[in-house]
């Protein structure tokens, strides 16, 4: 291997404080390197071969990272090749399990006339107003009992579902045109959140910036949720002037408290929301939360005395100090949530579910009613399972492994 030349790959690399991002946006792999791992790829790409970067780093004032280990690693990846295997990166790409995620791929010019200057005028002066009418109105600020409903729970519920799905998918158009004024493409897919069912945009090729520029795009979704706030108050004011207060004035309060609720949620920084990603790229930590899972993992083979996790010697944490406060965050939060779907969530479709038995076996009610509150608990109960599954989904076959 000391004497073998190397293909490299088209790889980004960005300073991140004193290490380098090396990386590759059509793969979407992204890994944090020492300055000389840095220099290794780089002698690597000038065609020079191990041995010869010995030599190079040696003469530069010794050698810290192990030439050898660090270009096996670099091979394992993909990033390089034997020269007589060049071709091998093409038939990696293509030997790789079909994307079904929707390619986004926008004319950077569309998205940057979309972030340009007079365009942020125009949104702030959207924003501006409706705060304004806010600000006159009392009736048009976020009602926190919006969600405290009697009657046609099923309908809301669905409409509910349908506006909201729409605002998401515009909090992720956001964060991809964002990316796309820079020439980023990227891809949109289901995912979750824990038992949360969530649109999530991949905005991997990012990491090929350089890190202030990544910072817009990260942002862009949470603001559009502020946009989309102040449009909809804006279509309130505009019903409440000609007279209705009814069903659609509290289905718009509803949605306008469901991107309240969007917005607050992207500060769970243990579930790698928006924030979680904007603090890892103002840490330089890109690799937080799976160094966080590695951690907890050892920390918890250690307490058990070997019985549980698994032991992680040599780990490259990047800040232990860092790791420990955002393990106990992660810890802290991952209870929190349970404990909110145990102790609320669950027992709140519990009775509801007993109210809609009770309203079927009530002659006095109204089929109406009895469809209403069946339909709600149905579509909620789907709701949930469907999270559930695929939350479980990708802990069984780990499971599997580690019985084995």
């Amino acid at each position: 291997m000391d004497d073998e030349r190397y293909f490299v790959i088209p790889l980004s690399i960005q300073p991140e404080d004193a290490d380098f991002l090396i990386g590759s946006a059509e793969m979407d792999e992204f890994y944090q390197v020492p300055v000389q791992g840095r220099d290794i790829v780089t002698m690597l790409q000038q065609g020079r071969t191990p041995a010869e970067i010995k030599a190079g780093l040696a003469a530069e004032g010794g050698i810290m990272v192990d030439v050898d280990d660090f270009v096996a690693m670099l091979r394992e990846i993909g990033f390089i090749y034997p020269i007589a295997d060049a071709g091998g990166h093409r038939q990696r790409l293509a030997g790789r399990e079909e994307d079904k995620r929707i390619l986004f791929d926008a004319d950077p010019r569309i998205a940057r006339a979309a972030f340009s200057m007079p365009a942020f005028a125009c949104y702030a002066a959207v924003v501006g107003y409706a705060v304004y009418l806010a600000f006159a109105d009392p009736a048009l600020r976020v009602d926190f009992d919006a969600f405290f409903i009697e009657r046609n729970l099923a309908l809301t519920l669905v409409l509910l579902l349908v506006l909201s799905s729409l605002a998401v998918a515009l909090h992720e158009l956001g964060h991809m045109l964002a990316a796309a004024r820079l020439g980023v493409r990227s891809r949109l897919g289901i995912g979750h959140r824990l038992w949360n069912i969530v649109a999530e945009a991949d905005l991997s090729g990012i990491w090929a910036l350089p890190k202030r520029q990544r910072y817009l795009p990260l942002m862009a979704g949470m603001l559009v949720d502020v946009l989309v706030i102040a449009l909809v108050t804006i279509g309130i004011a505009a019903l409440r002037r000609e007279g209705e207060t009814g069903f659609p004035v509290l289905l718009l309060q509803a949605l306008v408290l469901q991107i309240v609720v969007t917005i607050v949620w992207q500060f769970n920084l243990f579930l790698r929301t928006d924030v979680y990603y904007l603090l890892s790229n103002y840490l330089s930590y890109p690799n937080l939360d799976a160094d966080a899972r590695i951690y907890l993992r050892d920390r918890l083979h250690r307490i058990s005395g070997g019985r549980l996790g698994a032991r992680a010697d040599g780990a490259g944490y990047k800040s232990v100090r860092v790791l420990r406060v955002f393990s106990v965050l992660w810890v802290v939060g991952r209870i929190g949530a349970l404990a909110v779907l145990v102790l609320i969530f669950v027992p709140t479709l519990v009775r509801y579910a007993v109210k809609s038995y009770e309203a079927y076996r009530d002659p006095a009610a109204s089929m109406y009613t009895v469809y209403d509150l069946g339909i709600f608990v149905l579509l909620s109960a789907i709701i949930l399972a469907a999270g559930m599954y695929m939350w479980l989904r990708r802990r069984w076959p780990a499971r599997r492994e580690q019985s084995q």
